[in-house]
Formats: structure tokens, C-alpha cells, sequence
């Protein structure tokens, strides 16, 4: 067996090296979660119970499947359920005036008005459009990783893909 650090996803799933699976994905899935919740605390939550989930079911991994599609999956579908059972914060319009100015720091106001506006266009996305953005643009994942991450098929990959560009581009235009 090679040295795990080169070993592949399936090596270390068959060699139940669960921690190493850990220190190469948690990165990417974390990057996934704060991207689609908006929140970094929030994020490291998700990251953290996907792994949960994940070692808790990796018997049903198939390993004809790439590790990092199933592992997104999981890692999704947990984003999709925070965020359906997220609720608005209601504030007191009295108190919002007590409220202090949480006005950005001047080093973040530096940052390419573009990017801040692609960003915002992304997040203004329904779920299954900007998962799958999130995927193919920040993950790098092949269309064929994402379908069946999704439970989806490459041709609804690509359609999905296509109209989330066309609504960006709307929306940016």
C-alpha cells in the first residue's frame, strides 16, 4: 500500500483511515458550507456533521463512485436541510436604531466591487442552481462528479449550470 499521504480516497476508505479523510476534505467542504450559509461558525457545524454522517455511513460508500462526490452529497444535502429550517431574525424596528454601525472594515471596502456584486448574485441564487455553481466553479468538480452528488443526470448538471450563468449574467448586465 503506498504512504497514505498519496494514497487515494479509495485506499484510505478501504483502510478505514477515516482521519485522513478528514485533514484532505475538510477544506472543501467547509469551503462548500460557508459559501452556501453565508456564515463561518455556521459552516464549520456543517463541515463537522458531515463528517459525522460520513464515517457513520461509509459501508455505504460504492466504490465505483468517486469519495469526493459522495462526500459533497452529504455535505449538501445537510446545507439544504439548515437552510430550509432557517427562520428570519425579527427585530424590533425601536431597537433597530440601538443597533451599533457594523459598517465594513476599510481593507474589505478595497475589494473589487465586481467580485462583491458576483458574490451577492451567486447568493441571490435558488439552492439548486448555486450548488451547483458552488461545485463547478469553487470545488472544481467535473459535471460527472456532480450529477451523481446530486442524484442528478449530467445533461440536468449542465442545464442547471446553464441557467444559473444566464441568471447571473442578467443579474450583473
Amino acid at each position: 500500500m503506498p504512504v497514505l499521504a498519496e494514497a487515494t480516497d479509495l485506499e484510505l476508505v478501504r483502510a478505514g483511515d477515516t482521519s485522513r479523510l478528514a485533514e484532505r476534505y475538510y477544506g472543501p467542504v467547509f469551503g462548500l458550507a460557508r459559501r452556501l450559509l453565508g456564515d463561518a461558525a455556521q459552516a464549520r457545524d456543517a463541515a463537522q456533521e458531515t463528517f459525522v454522517r460520513a464515517i457513520s455511513h461509509l459501508r455505504e460508500f460504492n466504490p465505483e463512485h468517486s469519495f469526493r462526490s459522495w462526500l459533497f452529497a452529504i455535505a449538501a444535502n445537510h446545507v439544504r436541510d439548515l437552510l430550509r429550517r432557517r427562520r428570519p431574525l425579527a427585530i424590533d424596528p425601536a431597537l433597530e436604531e440601538e443597533l451599533p454601525d457594523l459598517s465594513l472594515p476599510d481593507d474589505r471596502l478595497l475589494r473589487s466591487e465586481n467580485r462583491d456584486r458576483l458574490l451577492a448574485a451567486i447568493d441571490g441564487l435558488p439552492f439548486d442552481l448555486k450548488i451547483v455553481v458552488t461545485l463547478h466553479f469553487q470545488q472544481d468538480l467535473p459535471y460527472a462528479e456532480i450529477a451523481p452528488a446530486l442524484g442528478l443526470s449530467v445533461n440536468a448538471v449542465r442545464i442547471r449550470l446553464y441557467r444559473a450563468l444566464a441568471a447571473l449574467r442578467k443579474e450583473l448586465s
